[in-house]
């Protein structure tokens, strides 16, 4: 007889709605609290696992990567596609990842931080002074114009901007409910959201097609992300196909693009709701003198705990699960095939243990110690860790040194924000009112030449 971990049974609608459209965290943590670490809970899609134990993590990010297949695949194949990385398994996963590893190696995503700083620069000088802003709206297309530059590759602003209106056509056309209940995913004489999100994809598709053909044709050797793509061979020393690279783009956009963008975010909260936490990160940043190389930004150590506390309190992706394909021991049960297993950043990254007073905002906690793999997991772990780690740490870094070195903002609300669910991803409800004070003294030159872009970056907050 199978032995399987305590929980509440079924879930419950109150918890299930609490879960859904706002924070699965509180349910989470009290389920954890009354069952233990790991719990069994059964939900509307069947029985699910939820592990935050740094042992039984480490138990799951360690086998051998055949034992498990990805969870929720037939939830994100319609954005990921069928080949991309995020849903590929056993060979094809392998071969694929070895293959993208070369565009995000450290060396090749150093050299795209001039790139995120103009784009960050560029986003700020929309701001007007002491008329308030959404943070979140500014870090979205912060992170946006990044993915299509450096990851896609795209040059000219009317083929940039072409390219970001057929994003966002396909972001606001991936209707939740398209992605929750399959069963919907009818044309419905292309009236309804799955048509909308076919007929989105596609234009978005044709215009990165466009790129690959040109870039083929070009012979051109590039140093962003899609030239690498082209340019690595596997060992036989054939590439990716075209709809293959359509494919790992879309979800590189997709994983990339909201999650740095919220994590970003609630970096500029946190630090303007906590003084002197900002104080010693500007002093550090300010240290470096106005023209410092944006190498020794990025090896600045309490940016990097700052960064790192903020996925911590506020982990973007909190529910990328395995699925056992053969019973699984784990903490003394045995889970049968099939049935998922989710490591929970939510349950990890607030256990007193490790992080005392965990719903304290306290970079230091990372510069205090090291944190293992099985105990830090906001980019996932194991064979299918996140293989944009690098990009969205220099994004991050970046953005908030060059901005915080440049600009005087504050919180233009006290109200606090809550860590909601957005989709896939969680975030700040709201979309985080800030204000522009001015530019701060000593800013850089590329600062003070303020430059434009033909079109509106940020929205006023409402």
């Amino acid at each position: 007889m199978q032995m399987l971990p305590p929980g509440p049974g079924n879930l419950g609608l109150i918890d299930t709605l609490r879960s859904s459209f706002a924070s699965p965290a509180p349910v989470l943590r009290r389920l954890a609290a009354e069952h233990g670490d790991p719990f069994r809970v059964l939900t509307l899609n069947g029985p699910i696992t939820f592990v935050g134990h740094p042992e039984a993590l480490r138990a799951i990010y360690t086998a051998d990567p055949e034992t498990f297949e990805p969870f929720g695949v037939e939830v994100t194949e319609p954005i990921f596609g069928r080949t991309s990385v995020v849903v590929s398994t056993g060979t094809r996963h392998r071969r694929d990842r070895k293959l993208l590893a070369a565009p995000f190696a450290p060396a090749a995503v150093k050299s795209y931080a001039t790139v995120v700083a103009d784009v960050a620069r560029e986003a700020a000088s929309q701001w007007t002074p002491c008329q308030p802003f959404s943070m979140l709206e500014a870090t979205q297309s912060i992170a946006l114009d990044i993915v299509i530059r450096v990851v896609f590759g795209v040059r000219g602003e009317a083929r940039i901007r072409d390219v970001r209106a057929a994003v966002l056509d396909l972001i606001h056309a991936v209707h939740p409910l398209i992605l929750i209940m399959p069963a919907i995913r009818r044309p419905f004489g292309g009236l309804g959201p799955w048509a909308r999100m076919l007929r989105a994809r596609a234009a978005l598709d044709a215009l990165l097609a466009q790129e690959i053909r040109a870039l083929r044709a070009s012979g051109e050797e590039r140093a962003d992300v899609l030239g690498l793509i082209l340019k690595t061979r596997y060992e036989g020393g054939d590439g990716l196909g075209d709809q293959e690279i359509l494919d790992q783009l879309r979800a590189l956009l997709f994983a990339g693009h909201e999650t740095t963008a919220v994590s970003l975010a609630w970096a500029f909260y946190w630090l303007h709701h906590e003084p002197d936490t900002l104080a010693r990160l500007r002093a550090e940043i300010d240290a470096l003198g106005p023209e410092a190389p944006l190498e020794k930004l990025l090896g600045l150590p309490y940016l990097d705990a700052v960064c790192l506390e903020t996925l911590r309190i506020a982990p973007p992706v909190v529910s990328v699960g395995r699925v056992p394909r053969k019973p699984f021991a784990l903490l003394g049960y045995t889970f049968p095939p099939g049935e998922p297993l989710v490591p929970s950043p939510l349950l990890l990254h607030t256990r007193e243990e490790l992080y005392p007073e965990p719903d304290r905002f306290r970079p230091t906690r990372f510069l205090e110690r090291d944190f293992s793999p099985f105990e830090f997991i906001a980019f996932g772990g194991g064979g299918r860790r996140c293989l944009g780690v690098t990009l969205a740490m220099v994004e991050m870094k970046i953005t908030l040194a060059i901005l915080l070195r440049e600009y005087q903002l504050r919180l233009a609300s006290v109200a606090p924000v809550e860590h909601v669910q957005r989709g896939l991803t969680m975030g700040p409800r709201g979309r985080v009112p800030m204000m522009l004070e001015g530019r701060r003294r000593g800013a850089t030159s590329a600062a003070r030449g303020n430059p434009t872009r033909s079109e509106p970056r940020v929205g006023a907050a409402g």
